[in-house]
């Protein structure tokens, strides 16, 4: 299995060495990391540059500011894995969260997607690329694309993101792996770490977060009535979640 980490990226230069690190020290070894910069002025491409002069297998896609759904879709028609991941350029994955992952799609060929719970924190500990000791933490499962695996075919089948929605591009893709009956799991385990921060896209305010996340359950149920399932409950997460050990 190739794995491809794609990382869209804006105005997070100083957080990307901690993500790209975070993805390094994993003890599965990923083919690639595209970061897509969506016209950064703050050095990004330059640390991108500095880091594949490293040894890390980054490669820098430029790209105008569009959002980071149309981002991670020019990861997604440049990346070569037949696995593919996310990350956020200011998040970090923990130690261990890919080998749980692939293990778990080993053990299932049947399960194309793995999720996992996600711990918000706002301090990190630089040498252990976790949370500090001292951070305000949080742990849950929510919708982060991060958290999450994918077999490439969950995309061949479903397509890539919505190119019009700002925000909550996420959700409509869960919305649509769920209707699509895509087989996942979520694992009992955090596989992703989420920093809190002044500067992240979802501290601004924009009324746009309420209005996407609206439009995005109502282009479900759109597809759902088209469908004749309009009525059709989709199962809880909780029918996801691995069984407890």
């Amino acid at each position: 299995m190739q794995i491809s980490v794609i990382m869209p990226c804006y105005q997070m230069a100083r957080f990307l060495p901690d993500a790209v690190g975070s993805v390094l020290r994993q003890s599965r070894a990923v083919a690639e990391i595209l970061v897509i910069d969506s016209g950064s002025d703050d050095g990004t491409a330059g640390v991108v540059h500095a880091l594949a002069a490293d040894g890390a297998p980054v490669r820098l896609i430029e790209d105008e500011r569009r959002g980071p759904g149309p981002a991670r879709n020019r990861g997604l028609a440049q990346a070569r894995g037949d696995i593919i991941a996310f990350l956020d350029g200011d998040d970090l994955y923990p130690a261990g969260k890919l080998d749980a992952q692939i293990a778990r799609l080993d053990a299932g060929p049947h399960v194309d997607m793995v999720s996992g719970f996600v711990t918000y924190f706002d301090r990190l500990d630089r040498d252990a690329l976790a949370p500090a000791s001292d951070s305000r933490t949080e742990t849950l499962f929510h919708v982060h694309l991060g958290a999450c695996l994918y077999r490439r075919a969950v995309f061949d089948r479903i397509g890539g993101f919505s190119d019009s929605l700002m925000y909550s591009e996420d959700v409509d893709l869960l919305l649509r792996v769920r209707e699509a009956c895509v087989p996942f799991t979520i694992l009992r385990r955090v596989t992703l770490y989420y920093r809190r921060h002044g500067d992240s896209m979802m501290t601004q305010p924009d009324p746009r977060k309420e209005g996407d996340f609206r439009r995005a359950v109502a282009m479900s149920l759109a597809r759902r009535r088209a469908r004749g399932r309009a009525d059709q409950d989709m199962p809880p997460f909780e029918a996801y979640l691995e069984p407890a050990p």
